[in-house]
C-alpha cells in the first residue's frame, strides 16, 4: 500500500515538473514573440513616418518651384511657401510643417569669409560677420563680455587659421577639456555644434540659435523682404552702429508690404535707412543684402500610430527649383 502511494506521489511529481516546464518554455516563447512582435510593429511604423517625411519634402519642394515659377525677381512673404505650420491629416496620423528661408538667419560659416572685414577708425582690420554676431548677442541682452567670448570663439571654429582671436580658442584649448576635442576650422554643419565653443552656455544658446544658420557654403545673404519682427535684433546687428537699435529695426521692417521691396535700393532709400548708411556698412550691404533667397529650410513632424518622427530638410535654389541637400531627423518615441 505504501509503495503504492509512494509511486502514486512520485508519479504526480514528475507531472507537475513536466507542467512547469511547459509553462515556462510557453512563457517564454510569448515573452519572445511580444518582444519581436513590438520590433516589428516599432520598424514598420518607423519606415511609415520616414516616407511620410519623404512625402512632405516632396511638397515643399513643389510649393518652392510653384513660387518661383510665379516671381523669378524677389522671395518674399506673399508667397505660398510662408504660410505658417500646416497640418495634414493621413492615414494613421498627423503631419506637421512650416518651411523657412534660411537667408534671414546669420550663417555661422561667413564668420571665416575673409571677404567680409573693413578697417575701423584707427585702421584695424575687423571681422564683420564676427561683428553683428558680437551685436546680435548684445541686443539679446547678453552681457558685453560673454558676447566678446562666444563671438570670437566660434570665429576661431570656422576660420582656416590656427591663430587665436583676443577672446577666443583654438585646439589647444580644447585639447585640454575633459572630453577633448579639435575643432573644424571650416564649416560647421549645424547650428548645435557651436555648444561646444568656449564660453557658450545653455541660456545664451538657446538665445543666439533662432537667429542662426549653417549653409553649406560661407557667404553672408540677407533676404530684406523675409526678414521678421522677431529677427529685428539681426537687422539692427546688420547696420554695425551702435545708433540703431532693436525698435529702429521693426520700424523698418513696418514700411514692408506684403510683396516686399523690389529691389535692394528701394530699401536702402527709406529716409531712416539711408541717414544710417554708414562708410563702415555700406559696401557691407551692397554684398550681403538681396530681396531674393537662394536657400530654405523646413521643420516636419510626422506622429503615425503612437511613433513620433521630427525631420528638418534643407533645400538649395536651382533656377526655379528646390533641390534638397541635406537631411536631419530623429526623435522616434
Amino acid at each position: 500500500m505504501n509503495r503504492h502511494n509512494n509511486e502514486h506521489g512520485s508519479a504526480i511529481i514528475v507531472v507537475l515538473l513536466i507542467l512547469s516546464v511547459m509553462v515556462i518554455v510557453s512563457t517564454n516563447i510569448t515573452v519572445k514573440y511580444n518582444s519581436e512582435f513590438l520590433r516589428t510593429a516599432n520598424f514598420i511604423n518607423g519606415i511609415q513616418t520616414k516616407w511620410y517625411g519623404v512625402a512632405s519634402e516632396e511638397l515643399a519642394a513643389r510649393v518652392l518651384h510653384q513660387d518661383f515659377e510665379d516671381n523669378h525677381n524677389t522671395i518674399n512673404l506673399s508667397g505660398y511657401w510662408a504660410a505658417p505650420e500646416r497640418s495634414f491629416e493621413v492615414d494613421g496620423g498627423t503631419i506637421r510643417g512650416y518651411v523657412q528661408d534660411d537667408y534671414s538667419c546669420l550663417n555661422i560659416n561667413a564668420l571665416g569669409n575673409s571677404l567680409y572685414t573693413a578697417r575701423d577708425d584707427s585702421d584695424n582690420r575687423i571681422n564683420l560677420a564676427r561683428e553683428v554676431l558680437y551685436r546680435l548677442m548684445v541686443f539679446l541682452q547678453i552681457p558685453a563680455d560673454n558676447a566678446e567670448e562666444v563671438a570670437d570663439s566660434i570665429t576661431d571654429m570656422v576660420d582656416s587659421d590656427s591663430n587665436t582671436l583676443t577672446f577666443g580658442a583654438e585646439d589647444q584649448f580644447y585639447r585640454g577639456q575633459p572630453y577633448p576635442f579639435l575643432i573644424p576650422n571650416g564649416y560647421l554643419f549645424d547650428v548645435s555644434e557651436i555648444r561646444a565653443a568656449k564660453g557658450m552656455s545653455g541660456s545664451i544658446y538657446r538665445r543666439i540659435a533662432p537667429f542662426l544658420c549653417a549653409l553649406n557654403n560661407n557667404e553672408l545673404k540677407i533676404n530684406v523682404n523675409t526678414i521678421s519682427e522677431f529677427k529685428s535684433p539681426l537687422l539692427a546687428a546688420l547696420f554695425l552702429d551702435d545708433s540703431v537699435t532693436v525698435e529702429d529695426a521693426l520700424e523698418m521692417i513696418s514700411q514692408r508690404d506684403i510683396n516686399g521691396w523690389a529691389s535692394i535700393s528701394q530699401f536702402l532709400k527709406l529716409d531712416m535707412v539711408e541717414s544710417r548708411i554708414t562708410r563702415k556698412n555700406k559696401a557691407f550691404f551692397n554684398s550681403i543684402l538681396m530681396v531674393n533667397s537662394g536657400f530654405f529650410s523646413m521643420y516636419t513632424r510626422v506622429e503615425y500610430n503612437n511613433s513620433t518622427m521630427v525631420y528638418r530638410s534643407f533645400f538649395k535654389r536651382r533656377n526655379r527649383y528646390a533641390e534638397l541637400y541635406k537631411r536631419e531627423y530623429g526623435g522616434i518615441e
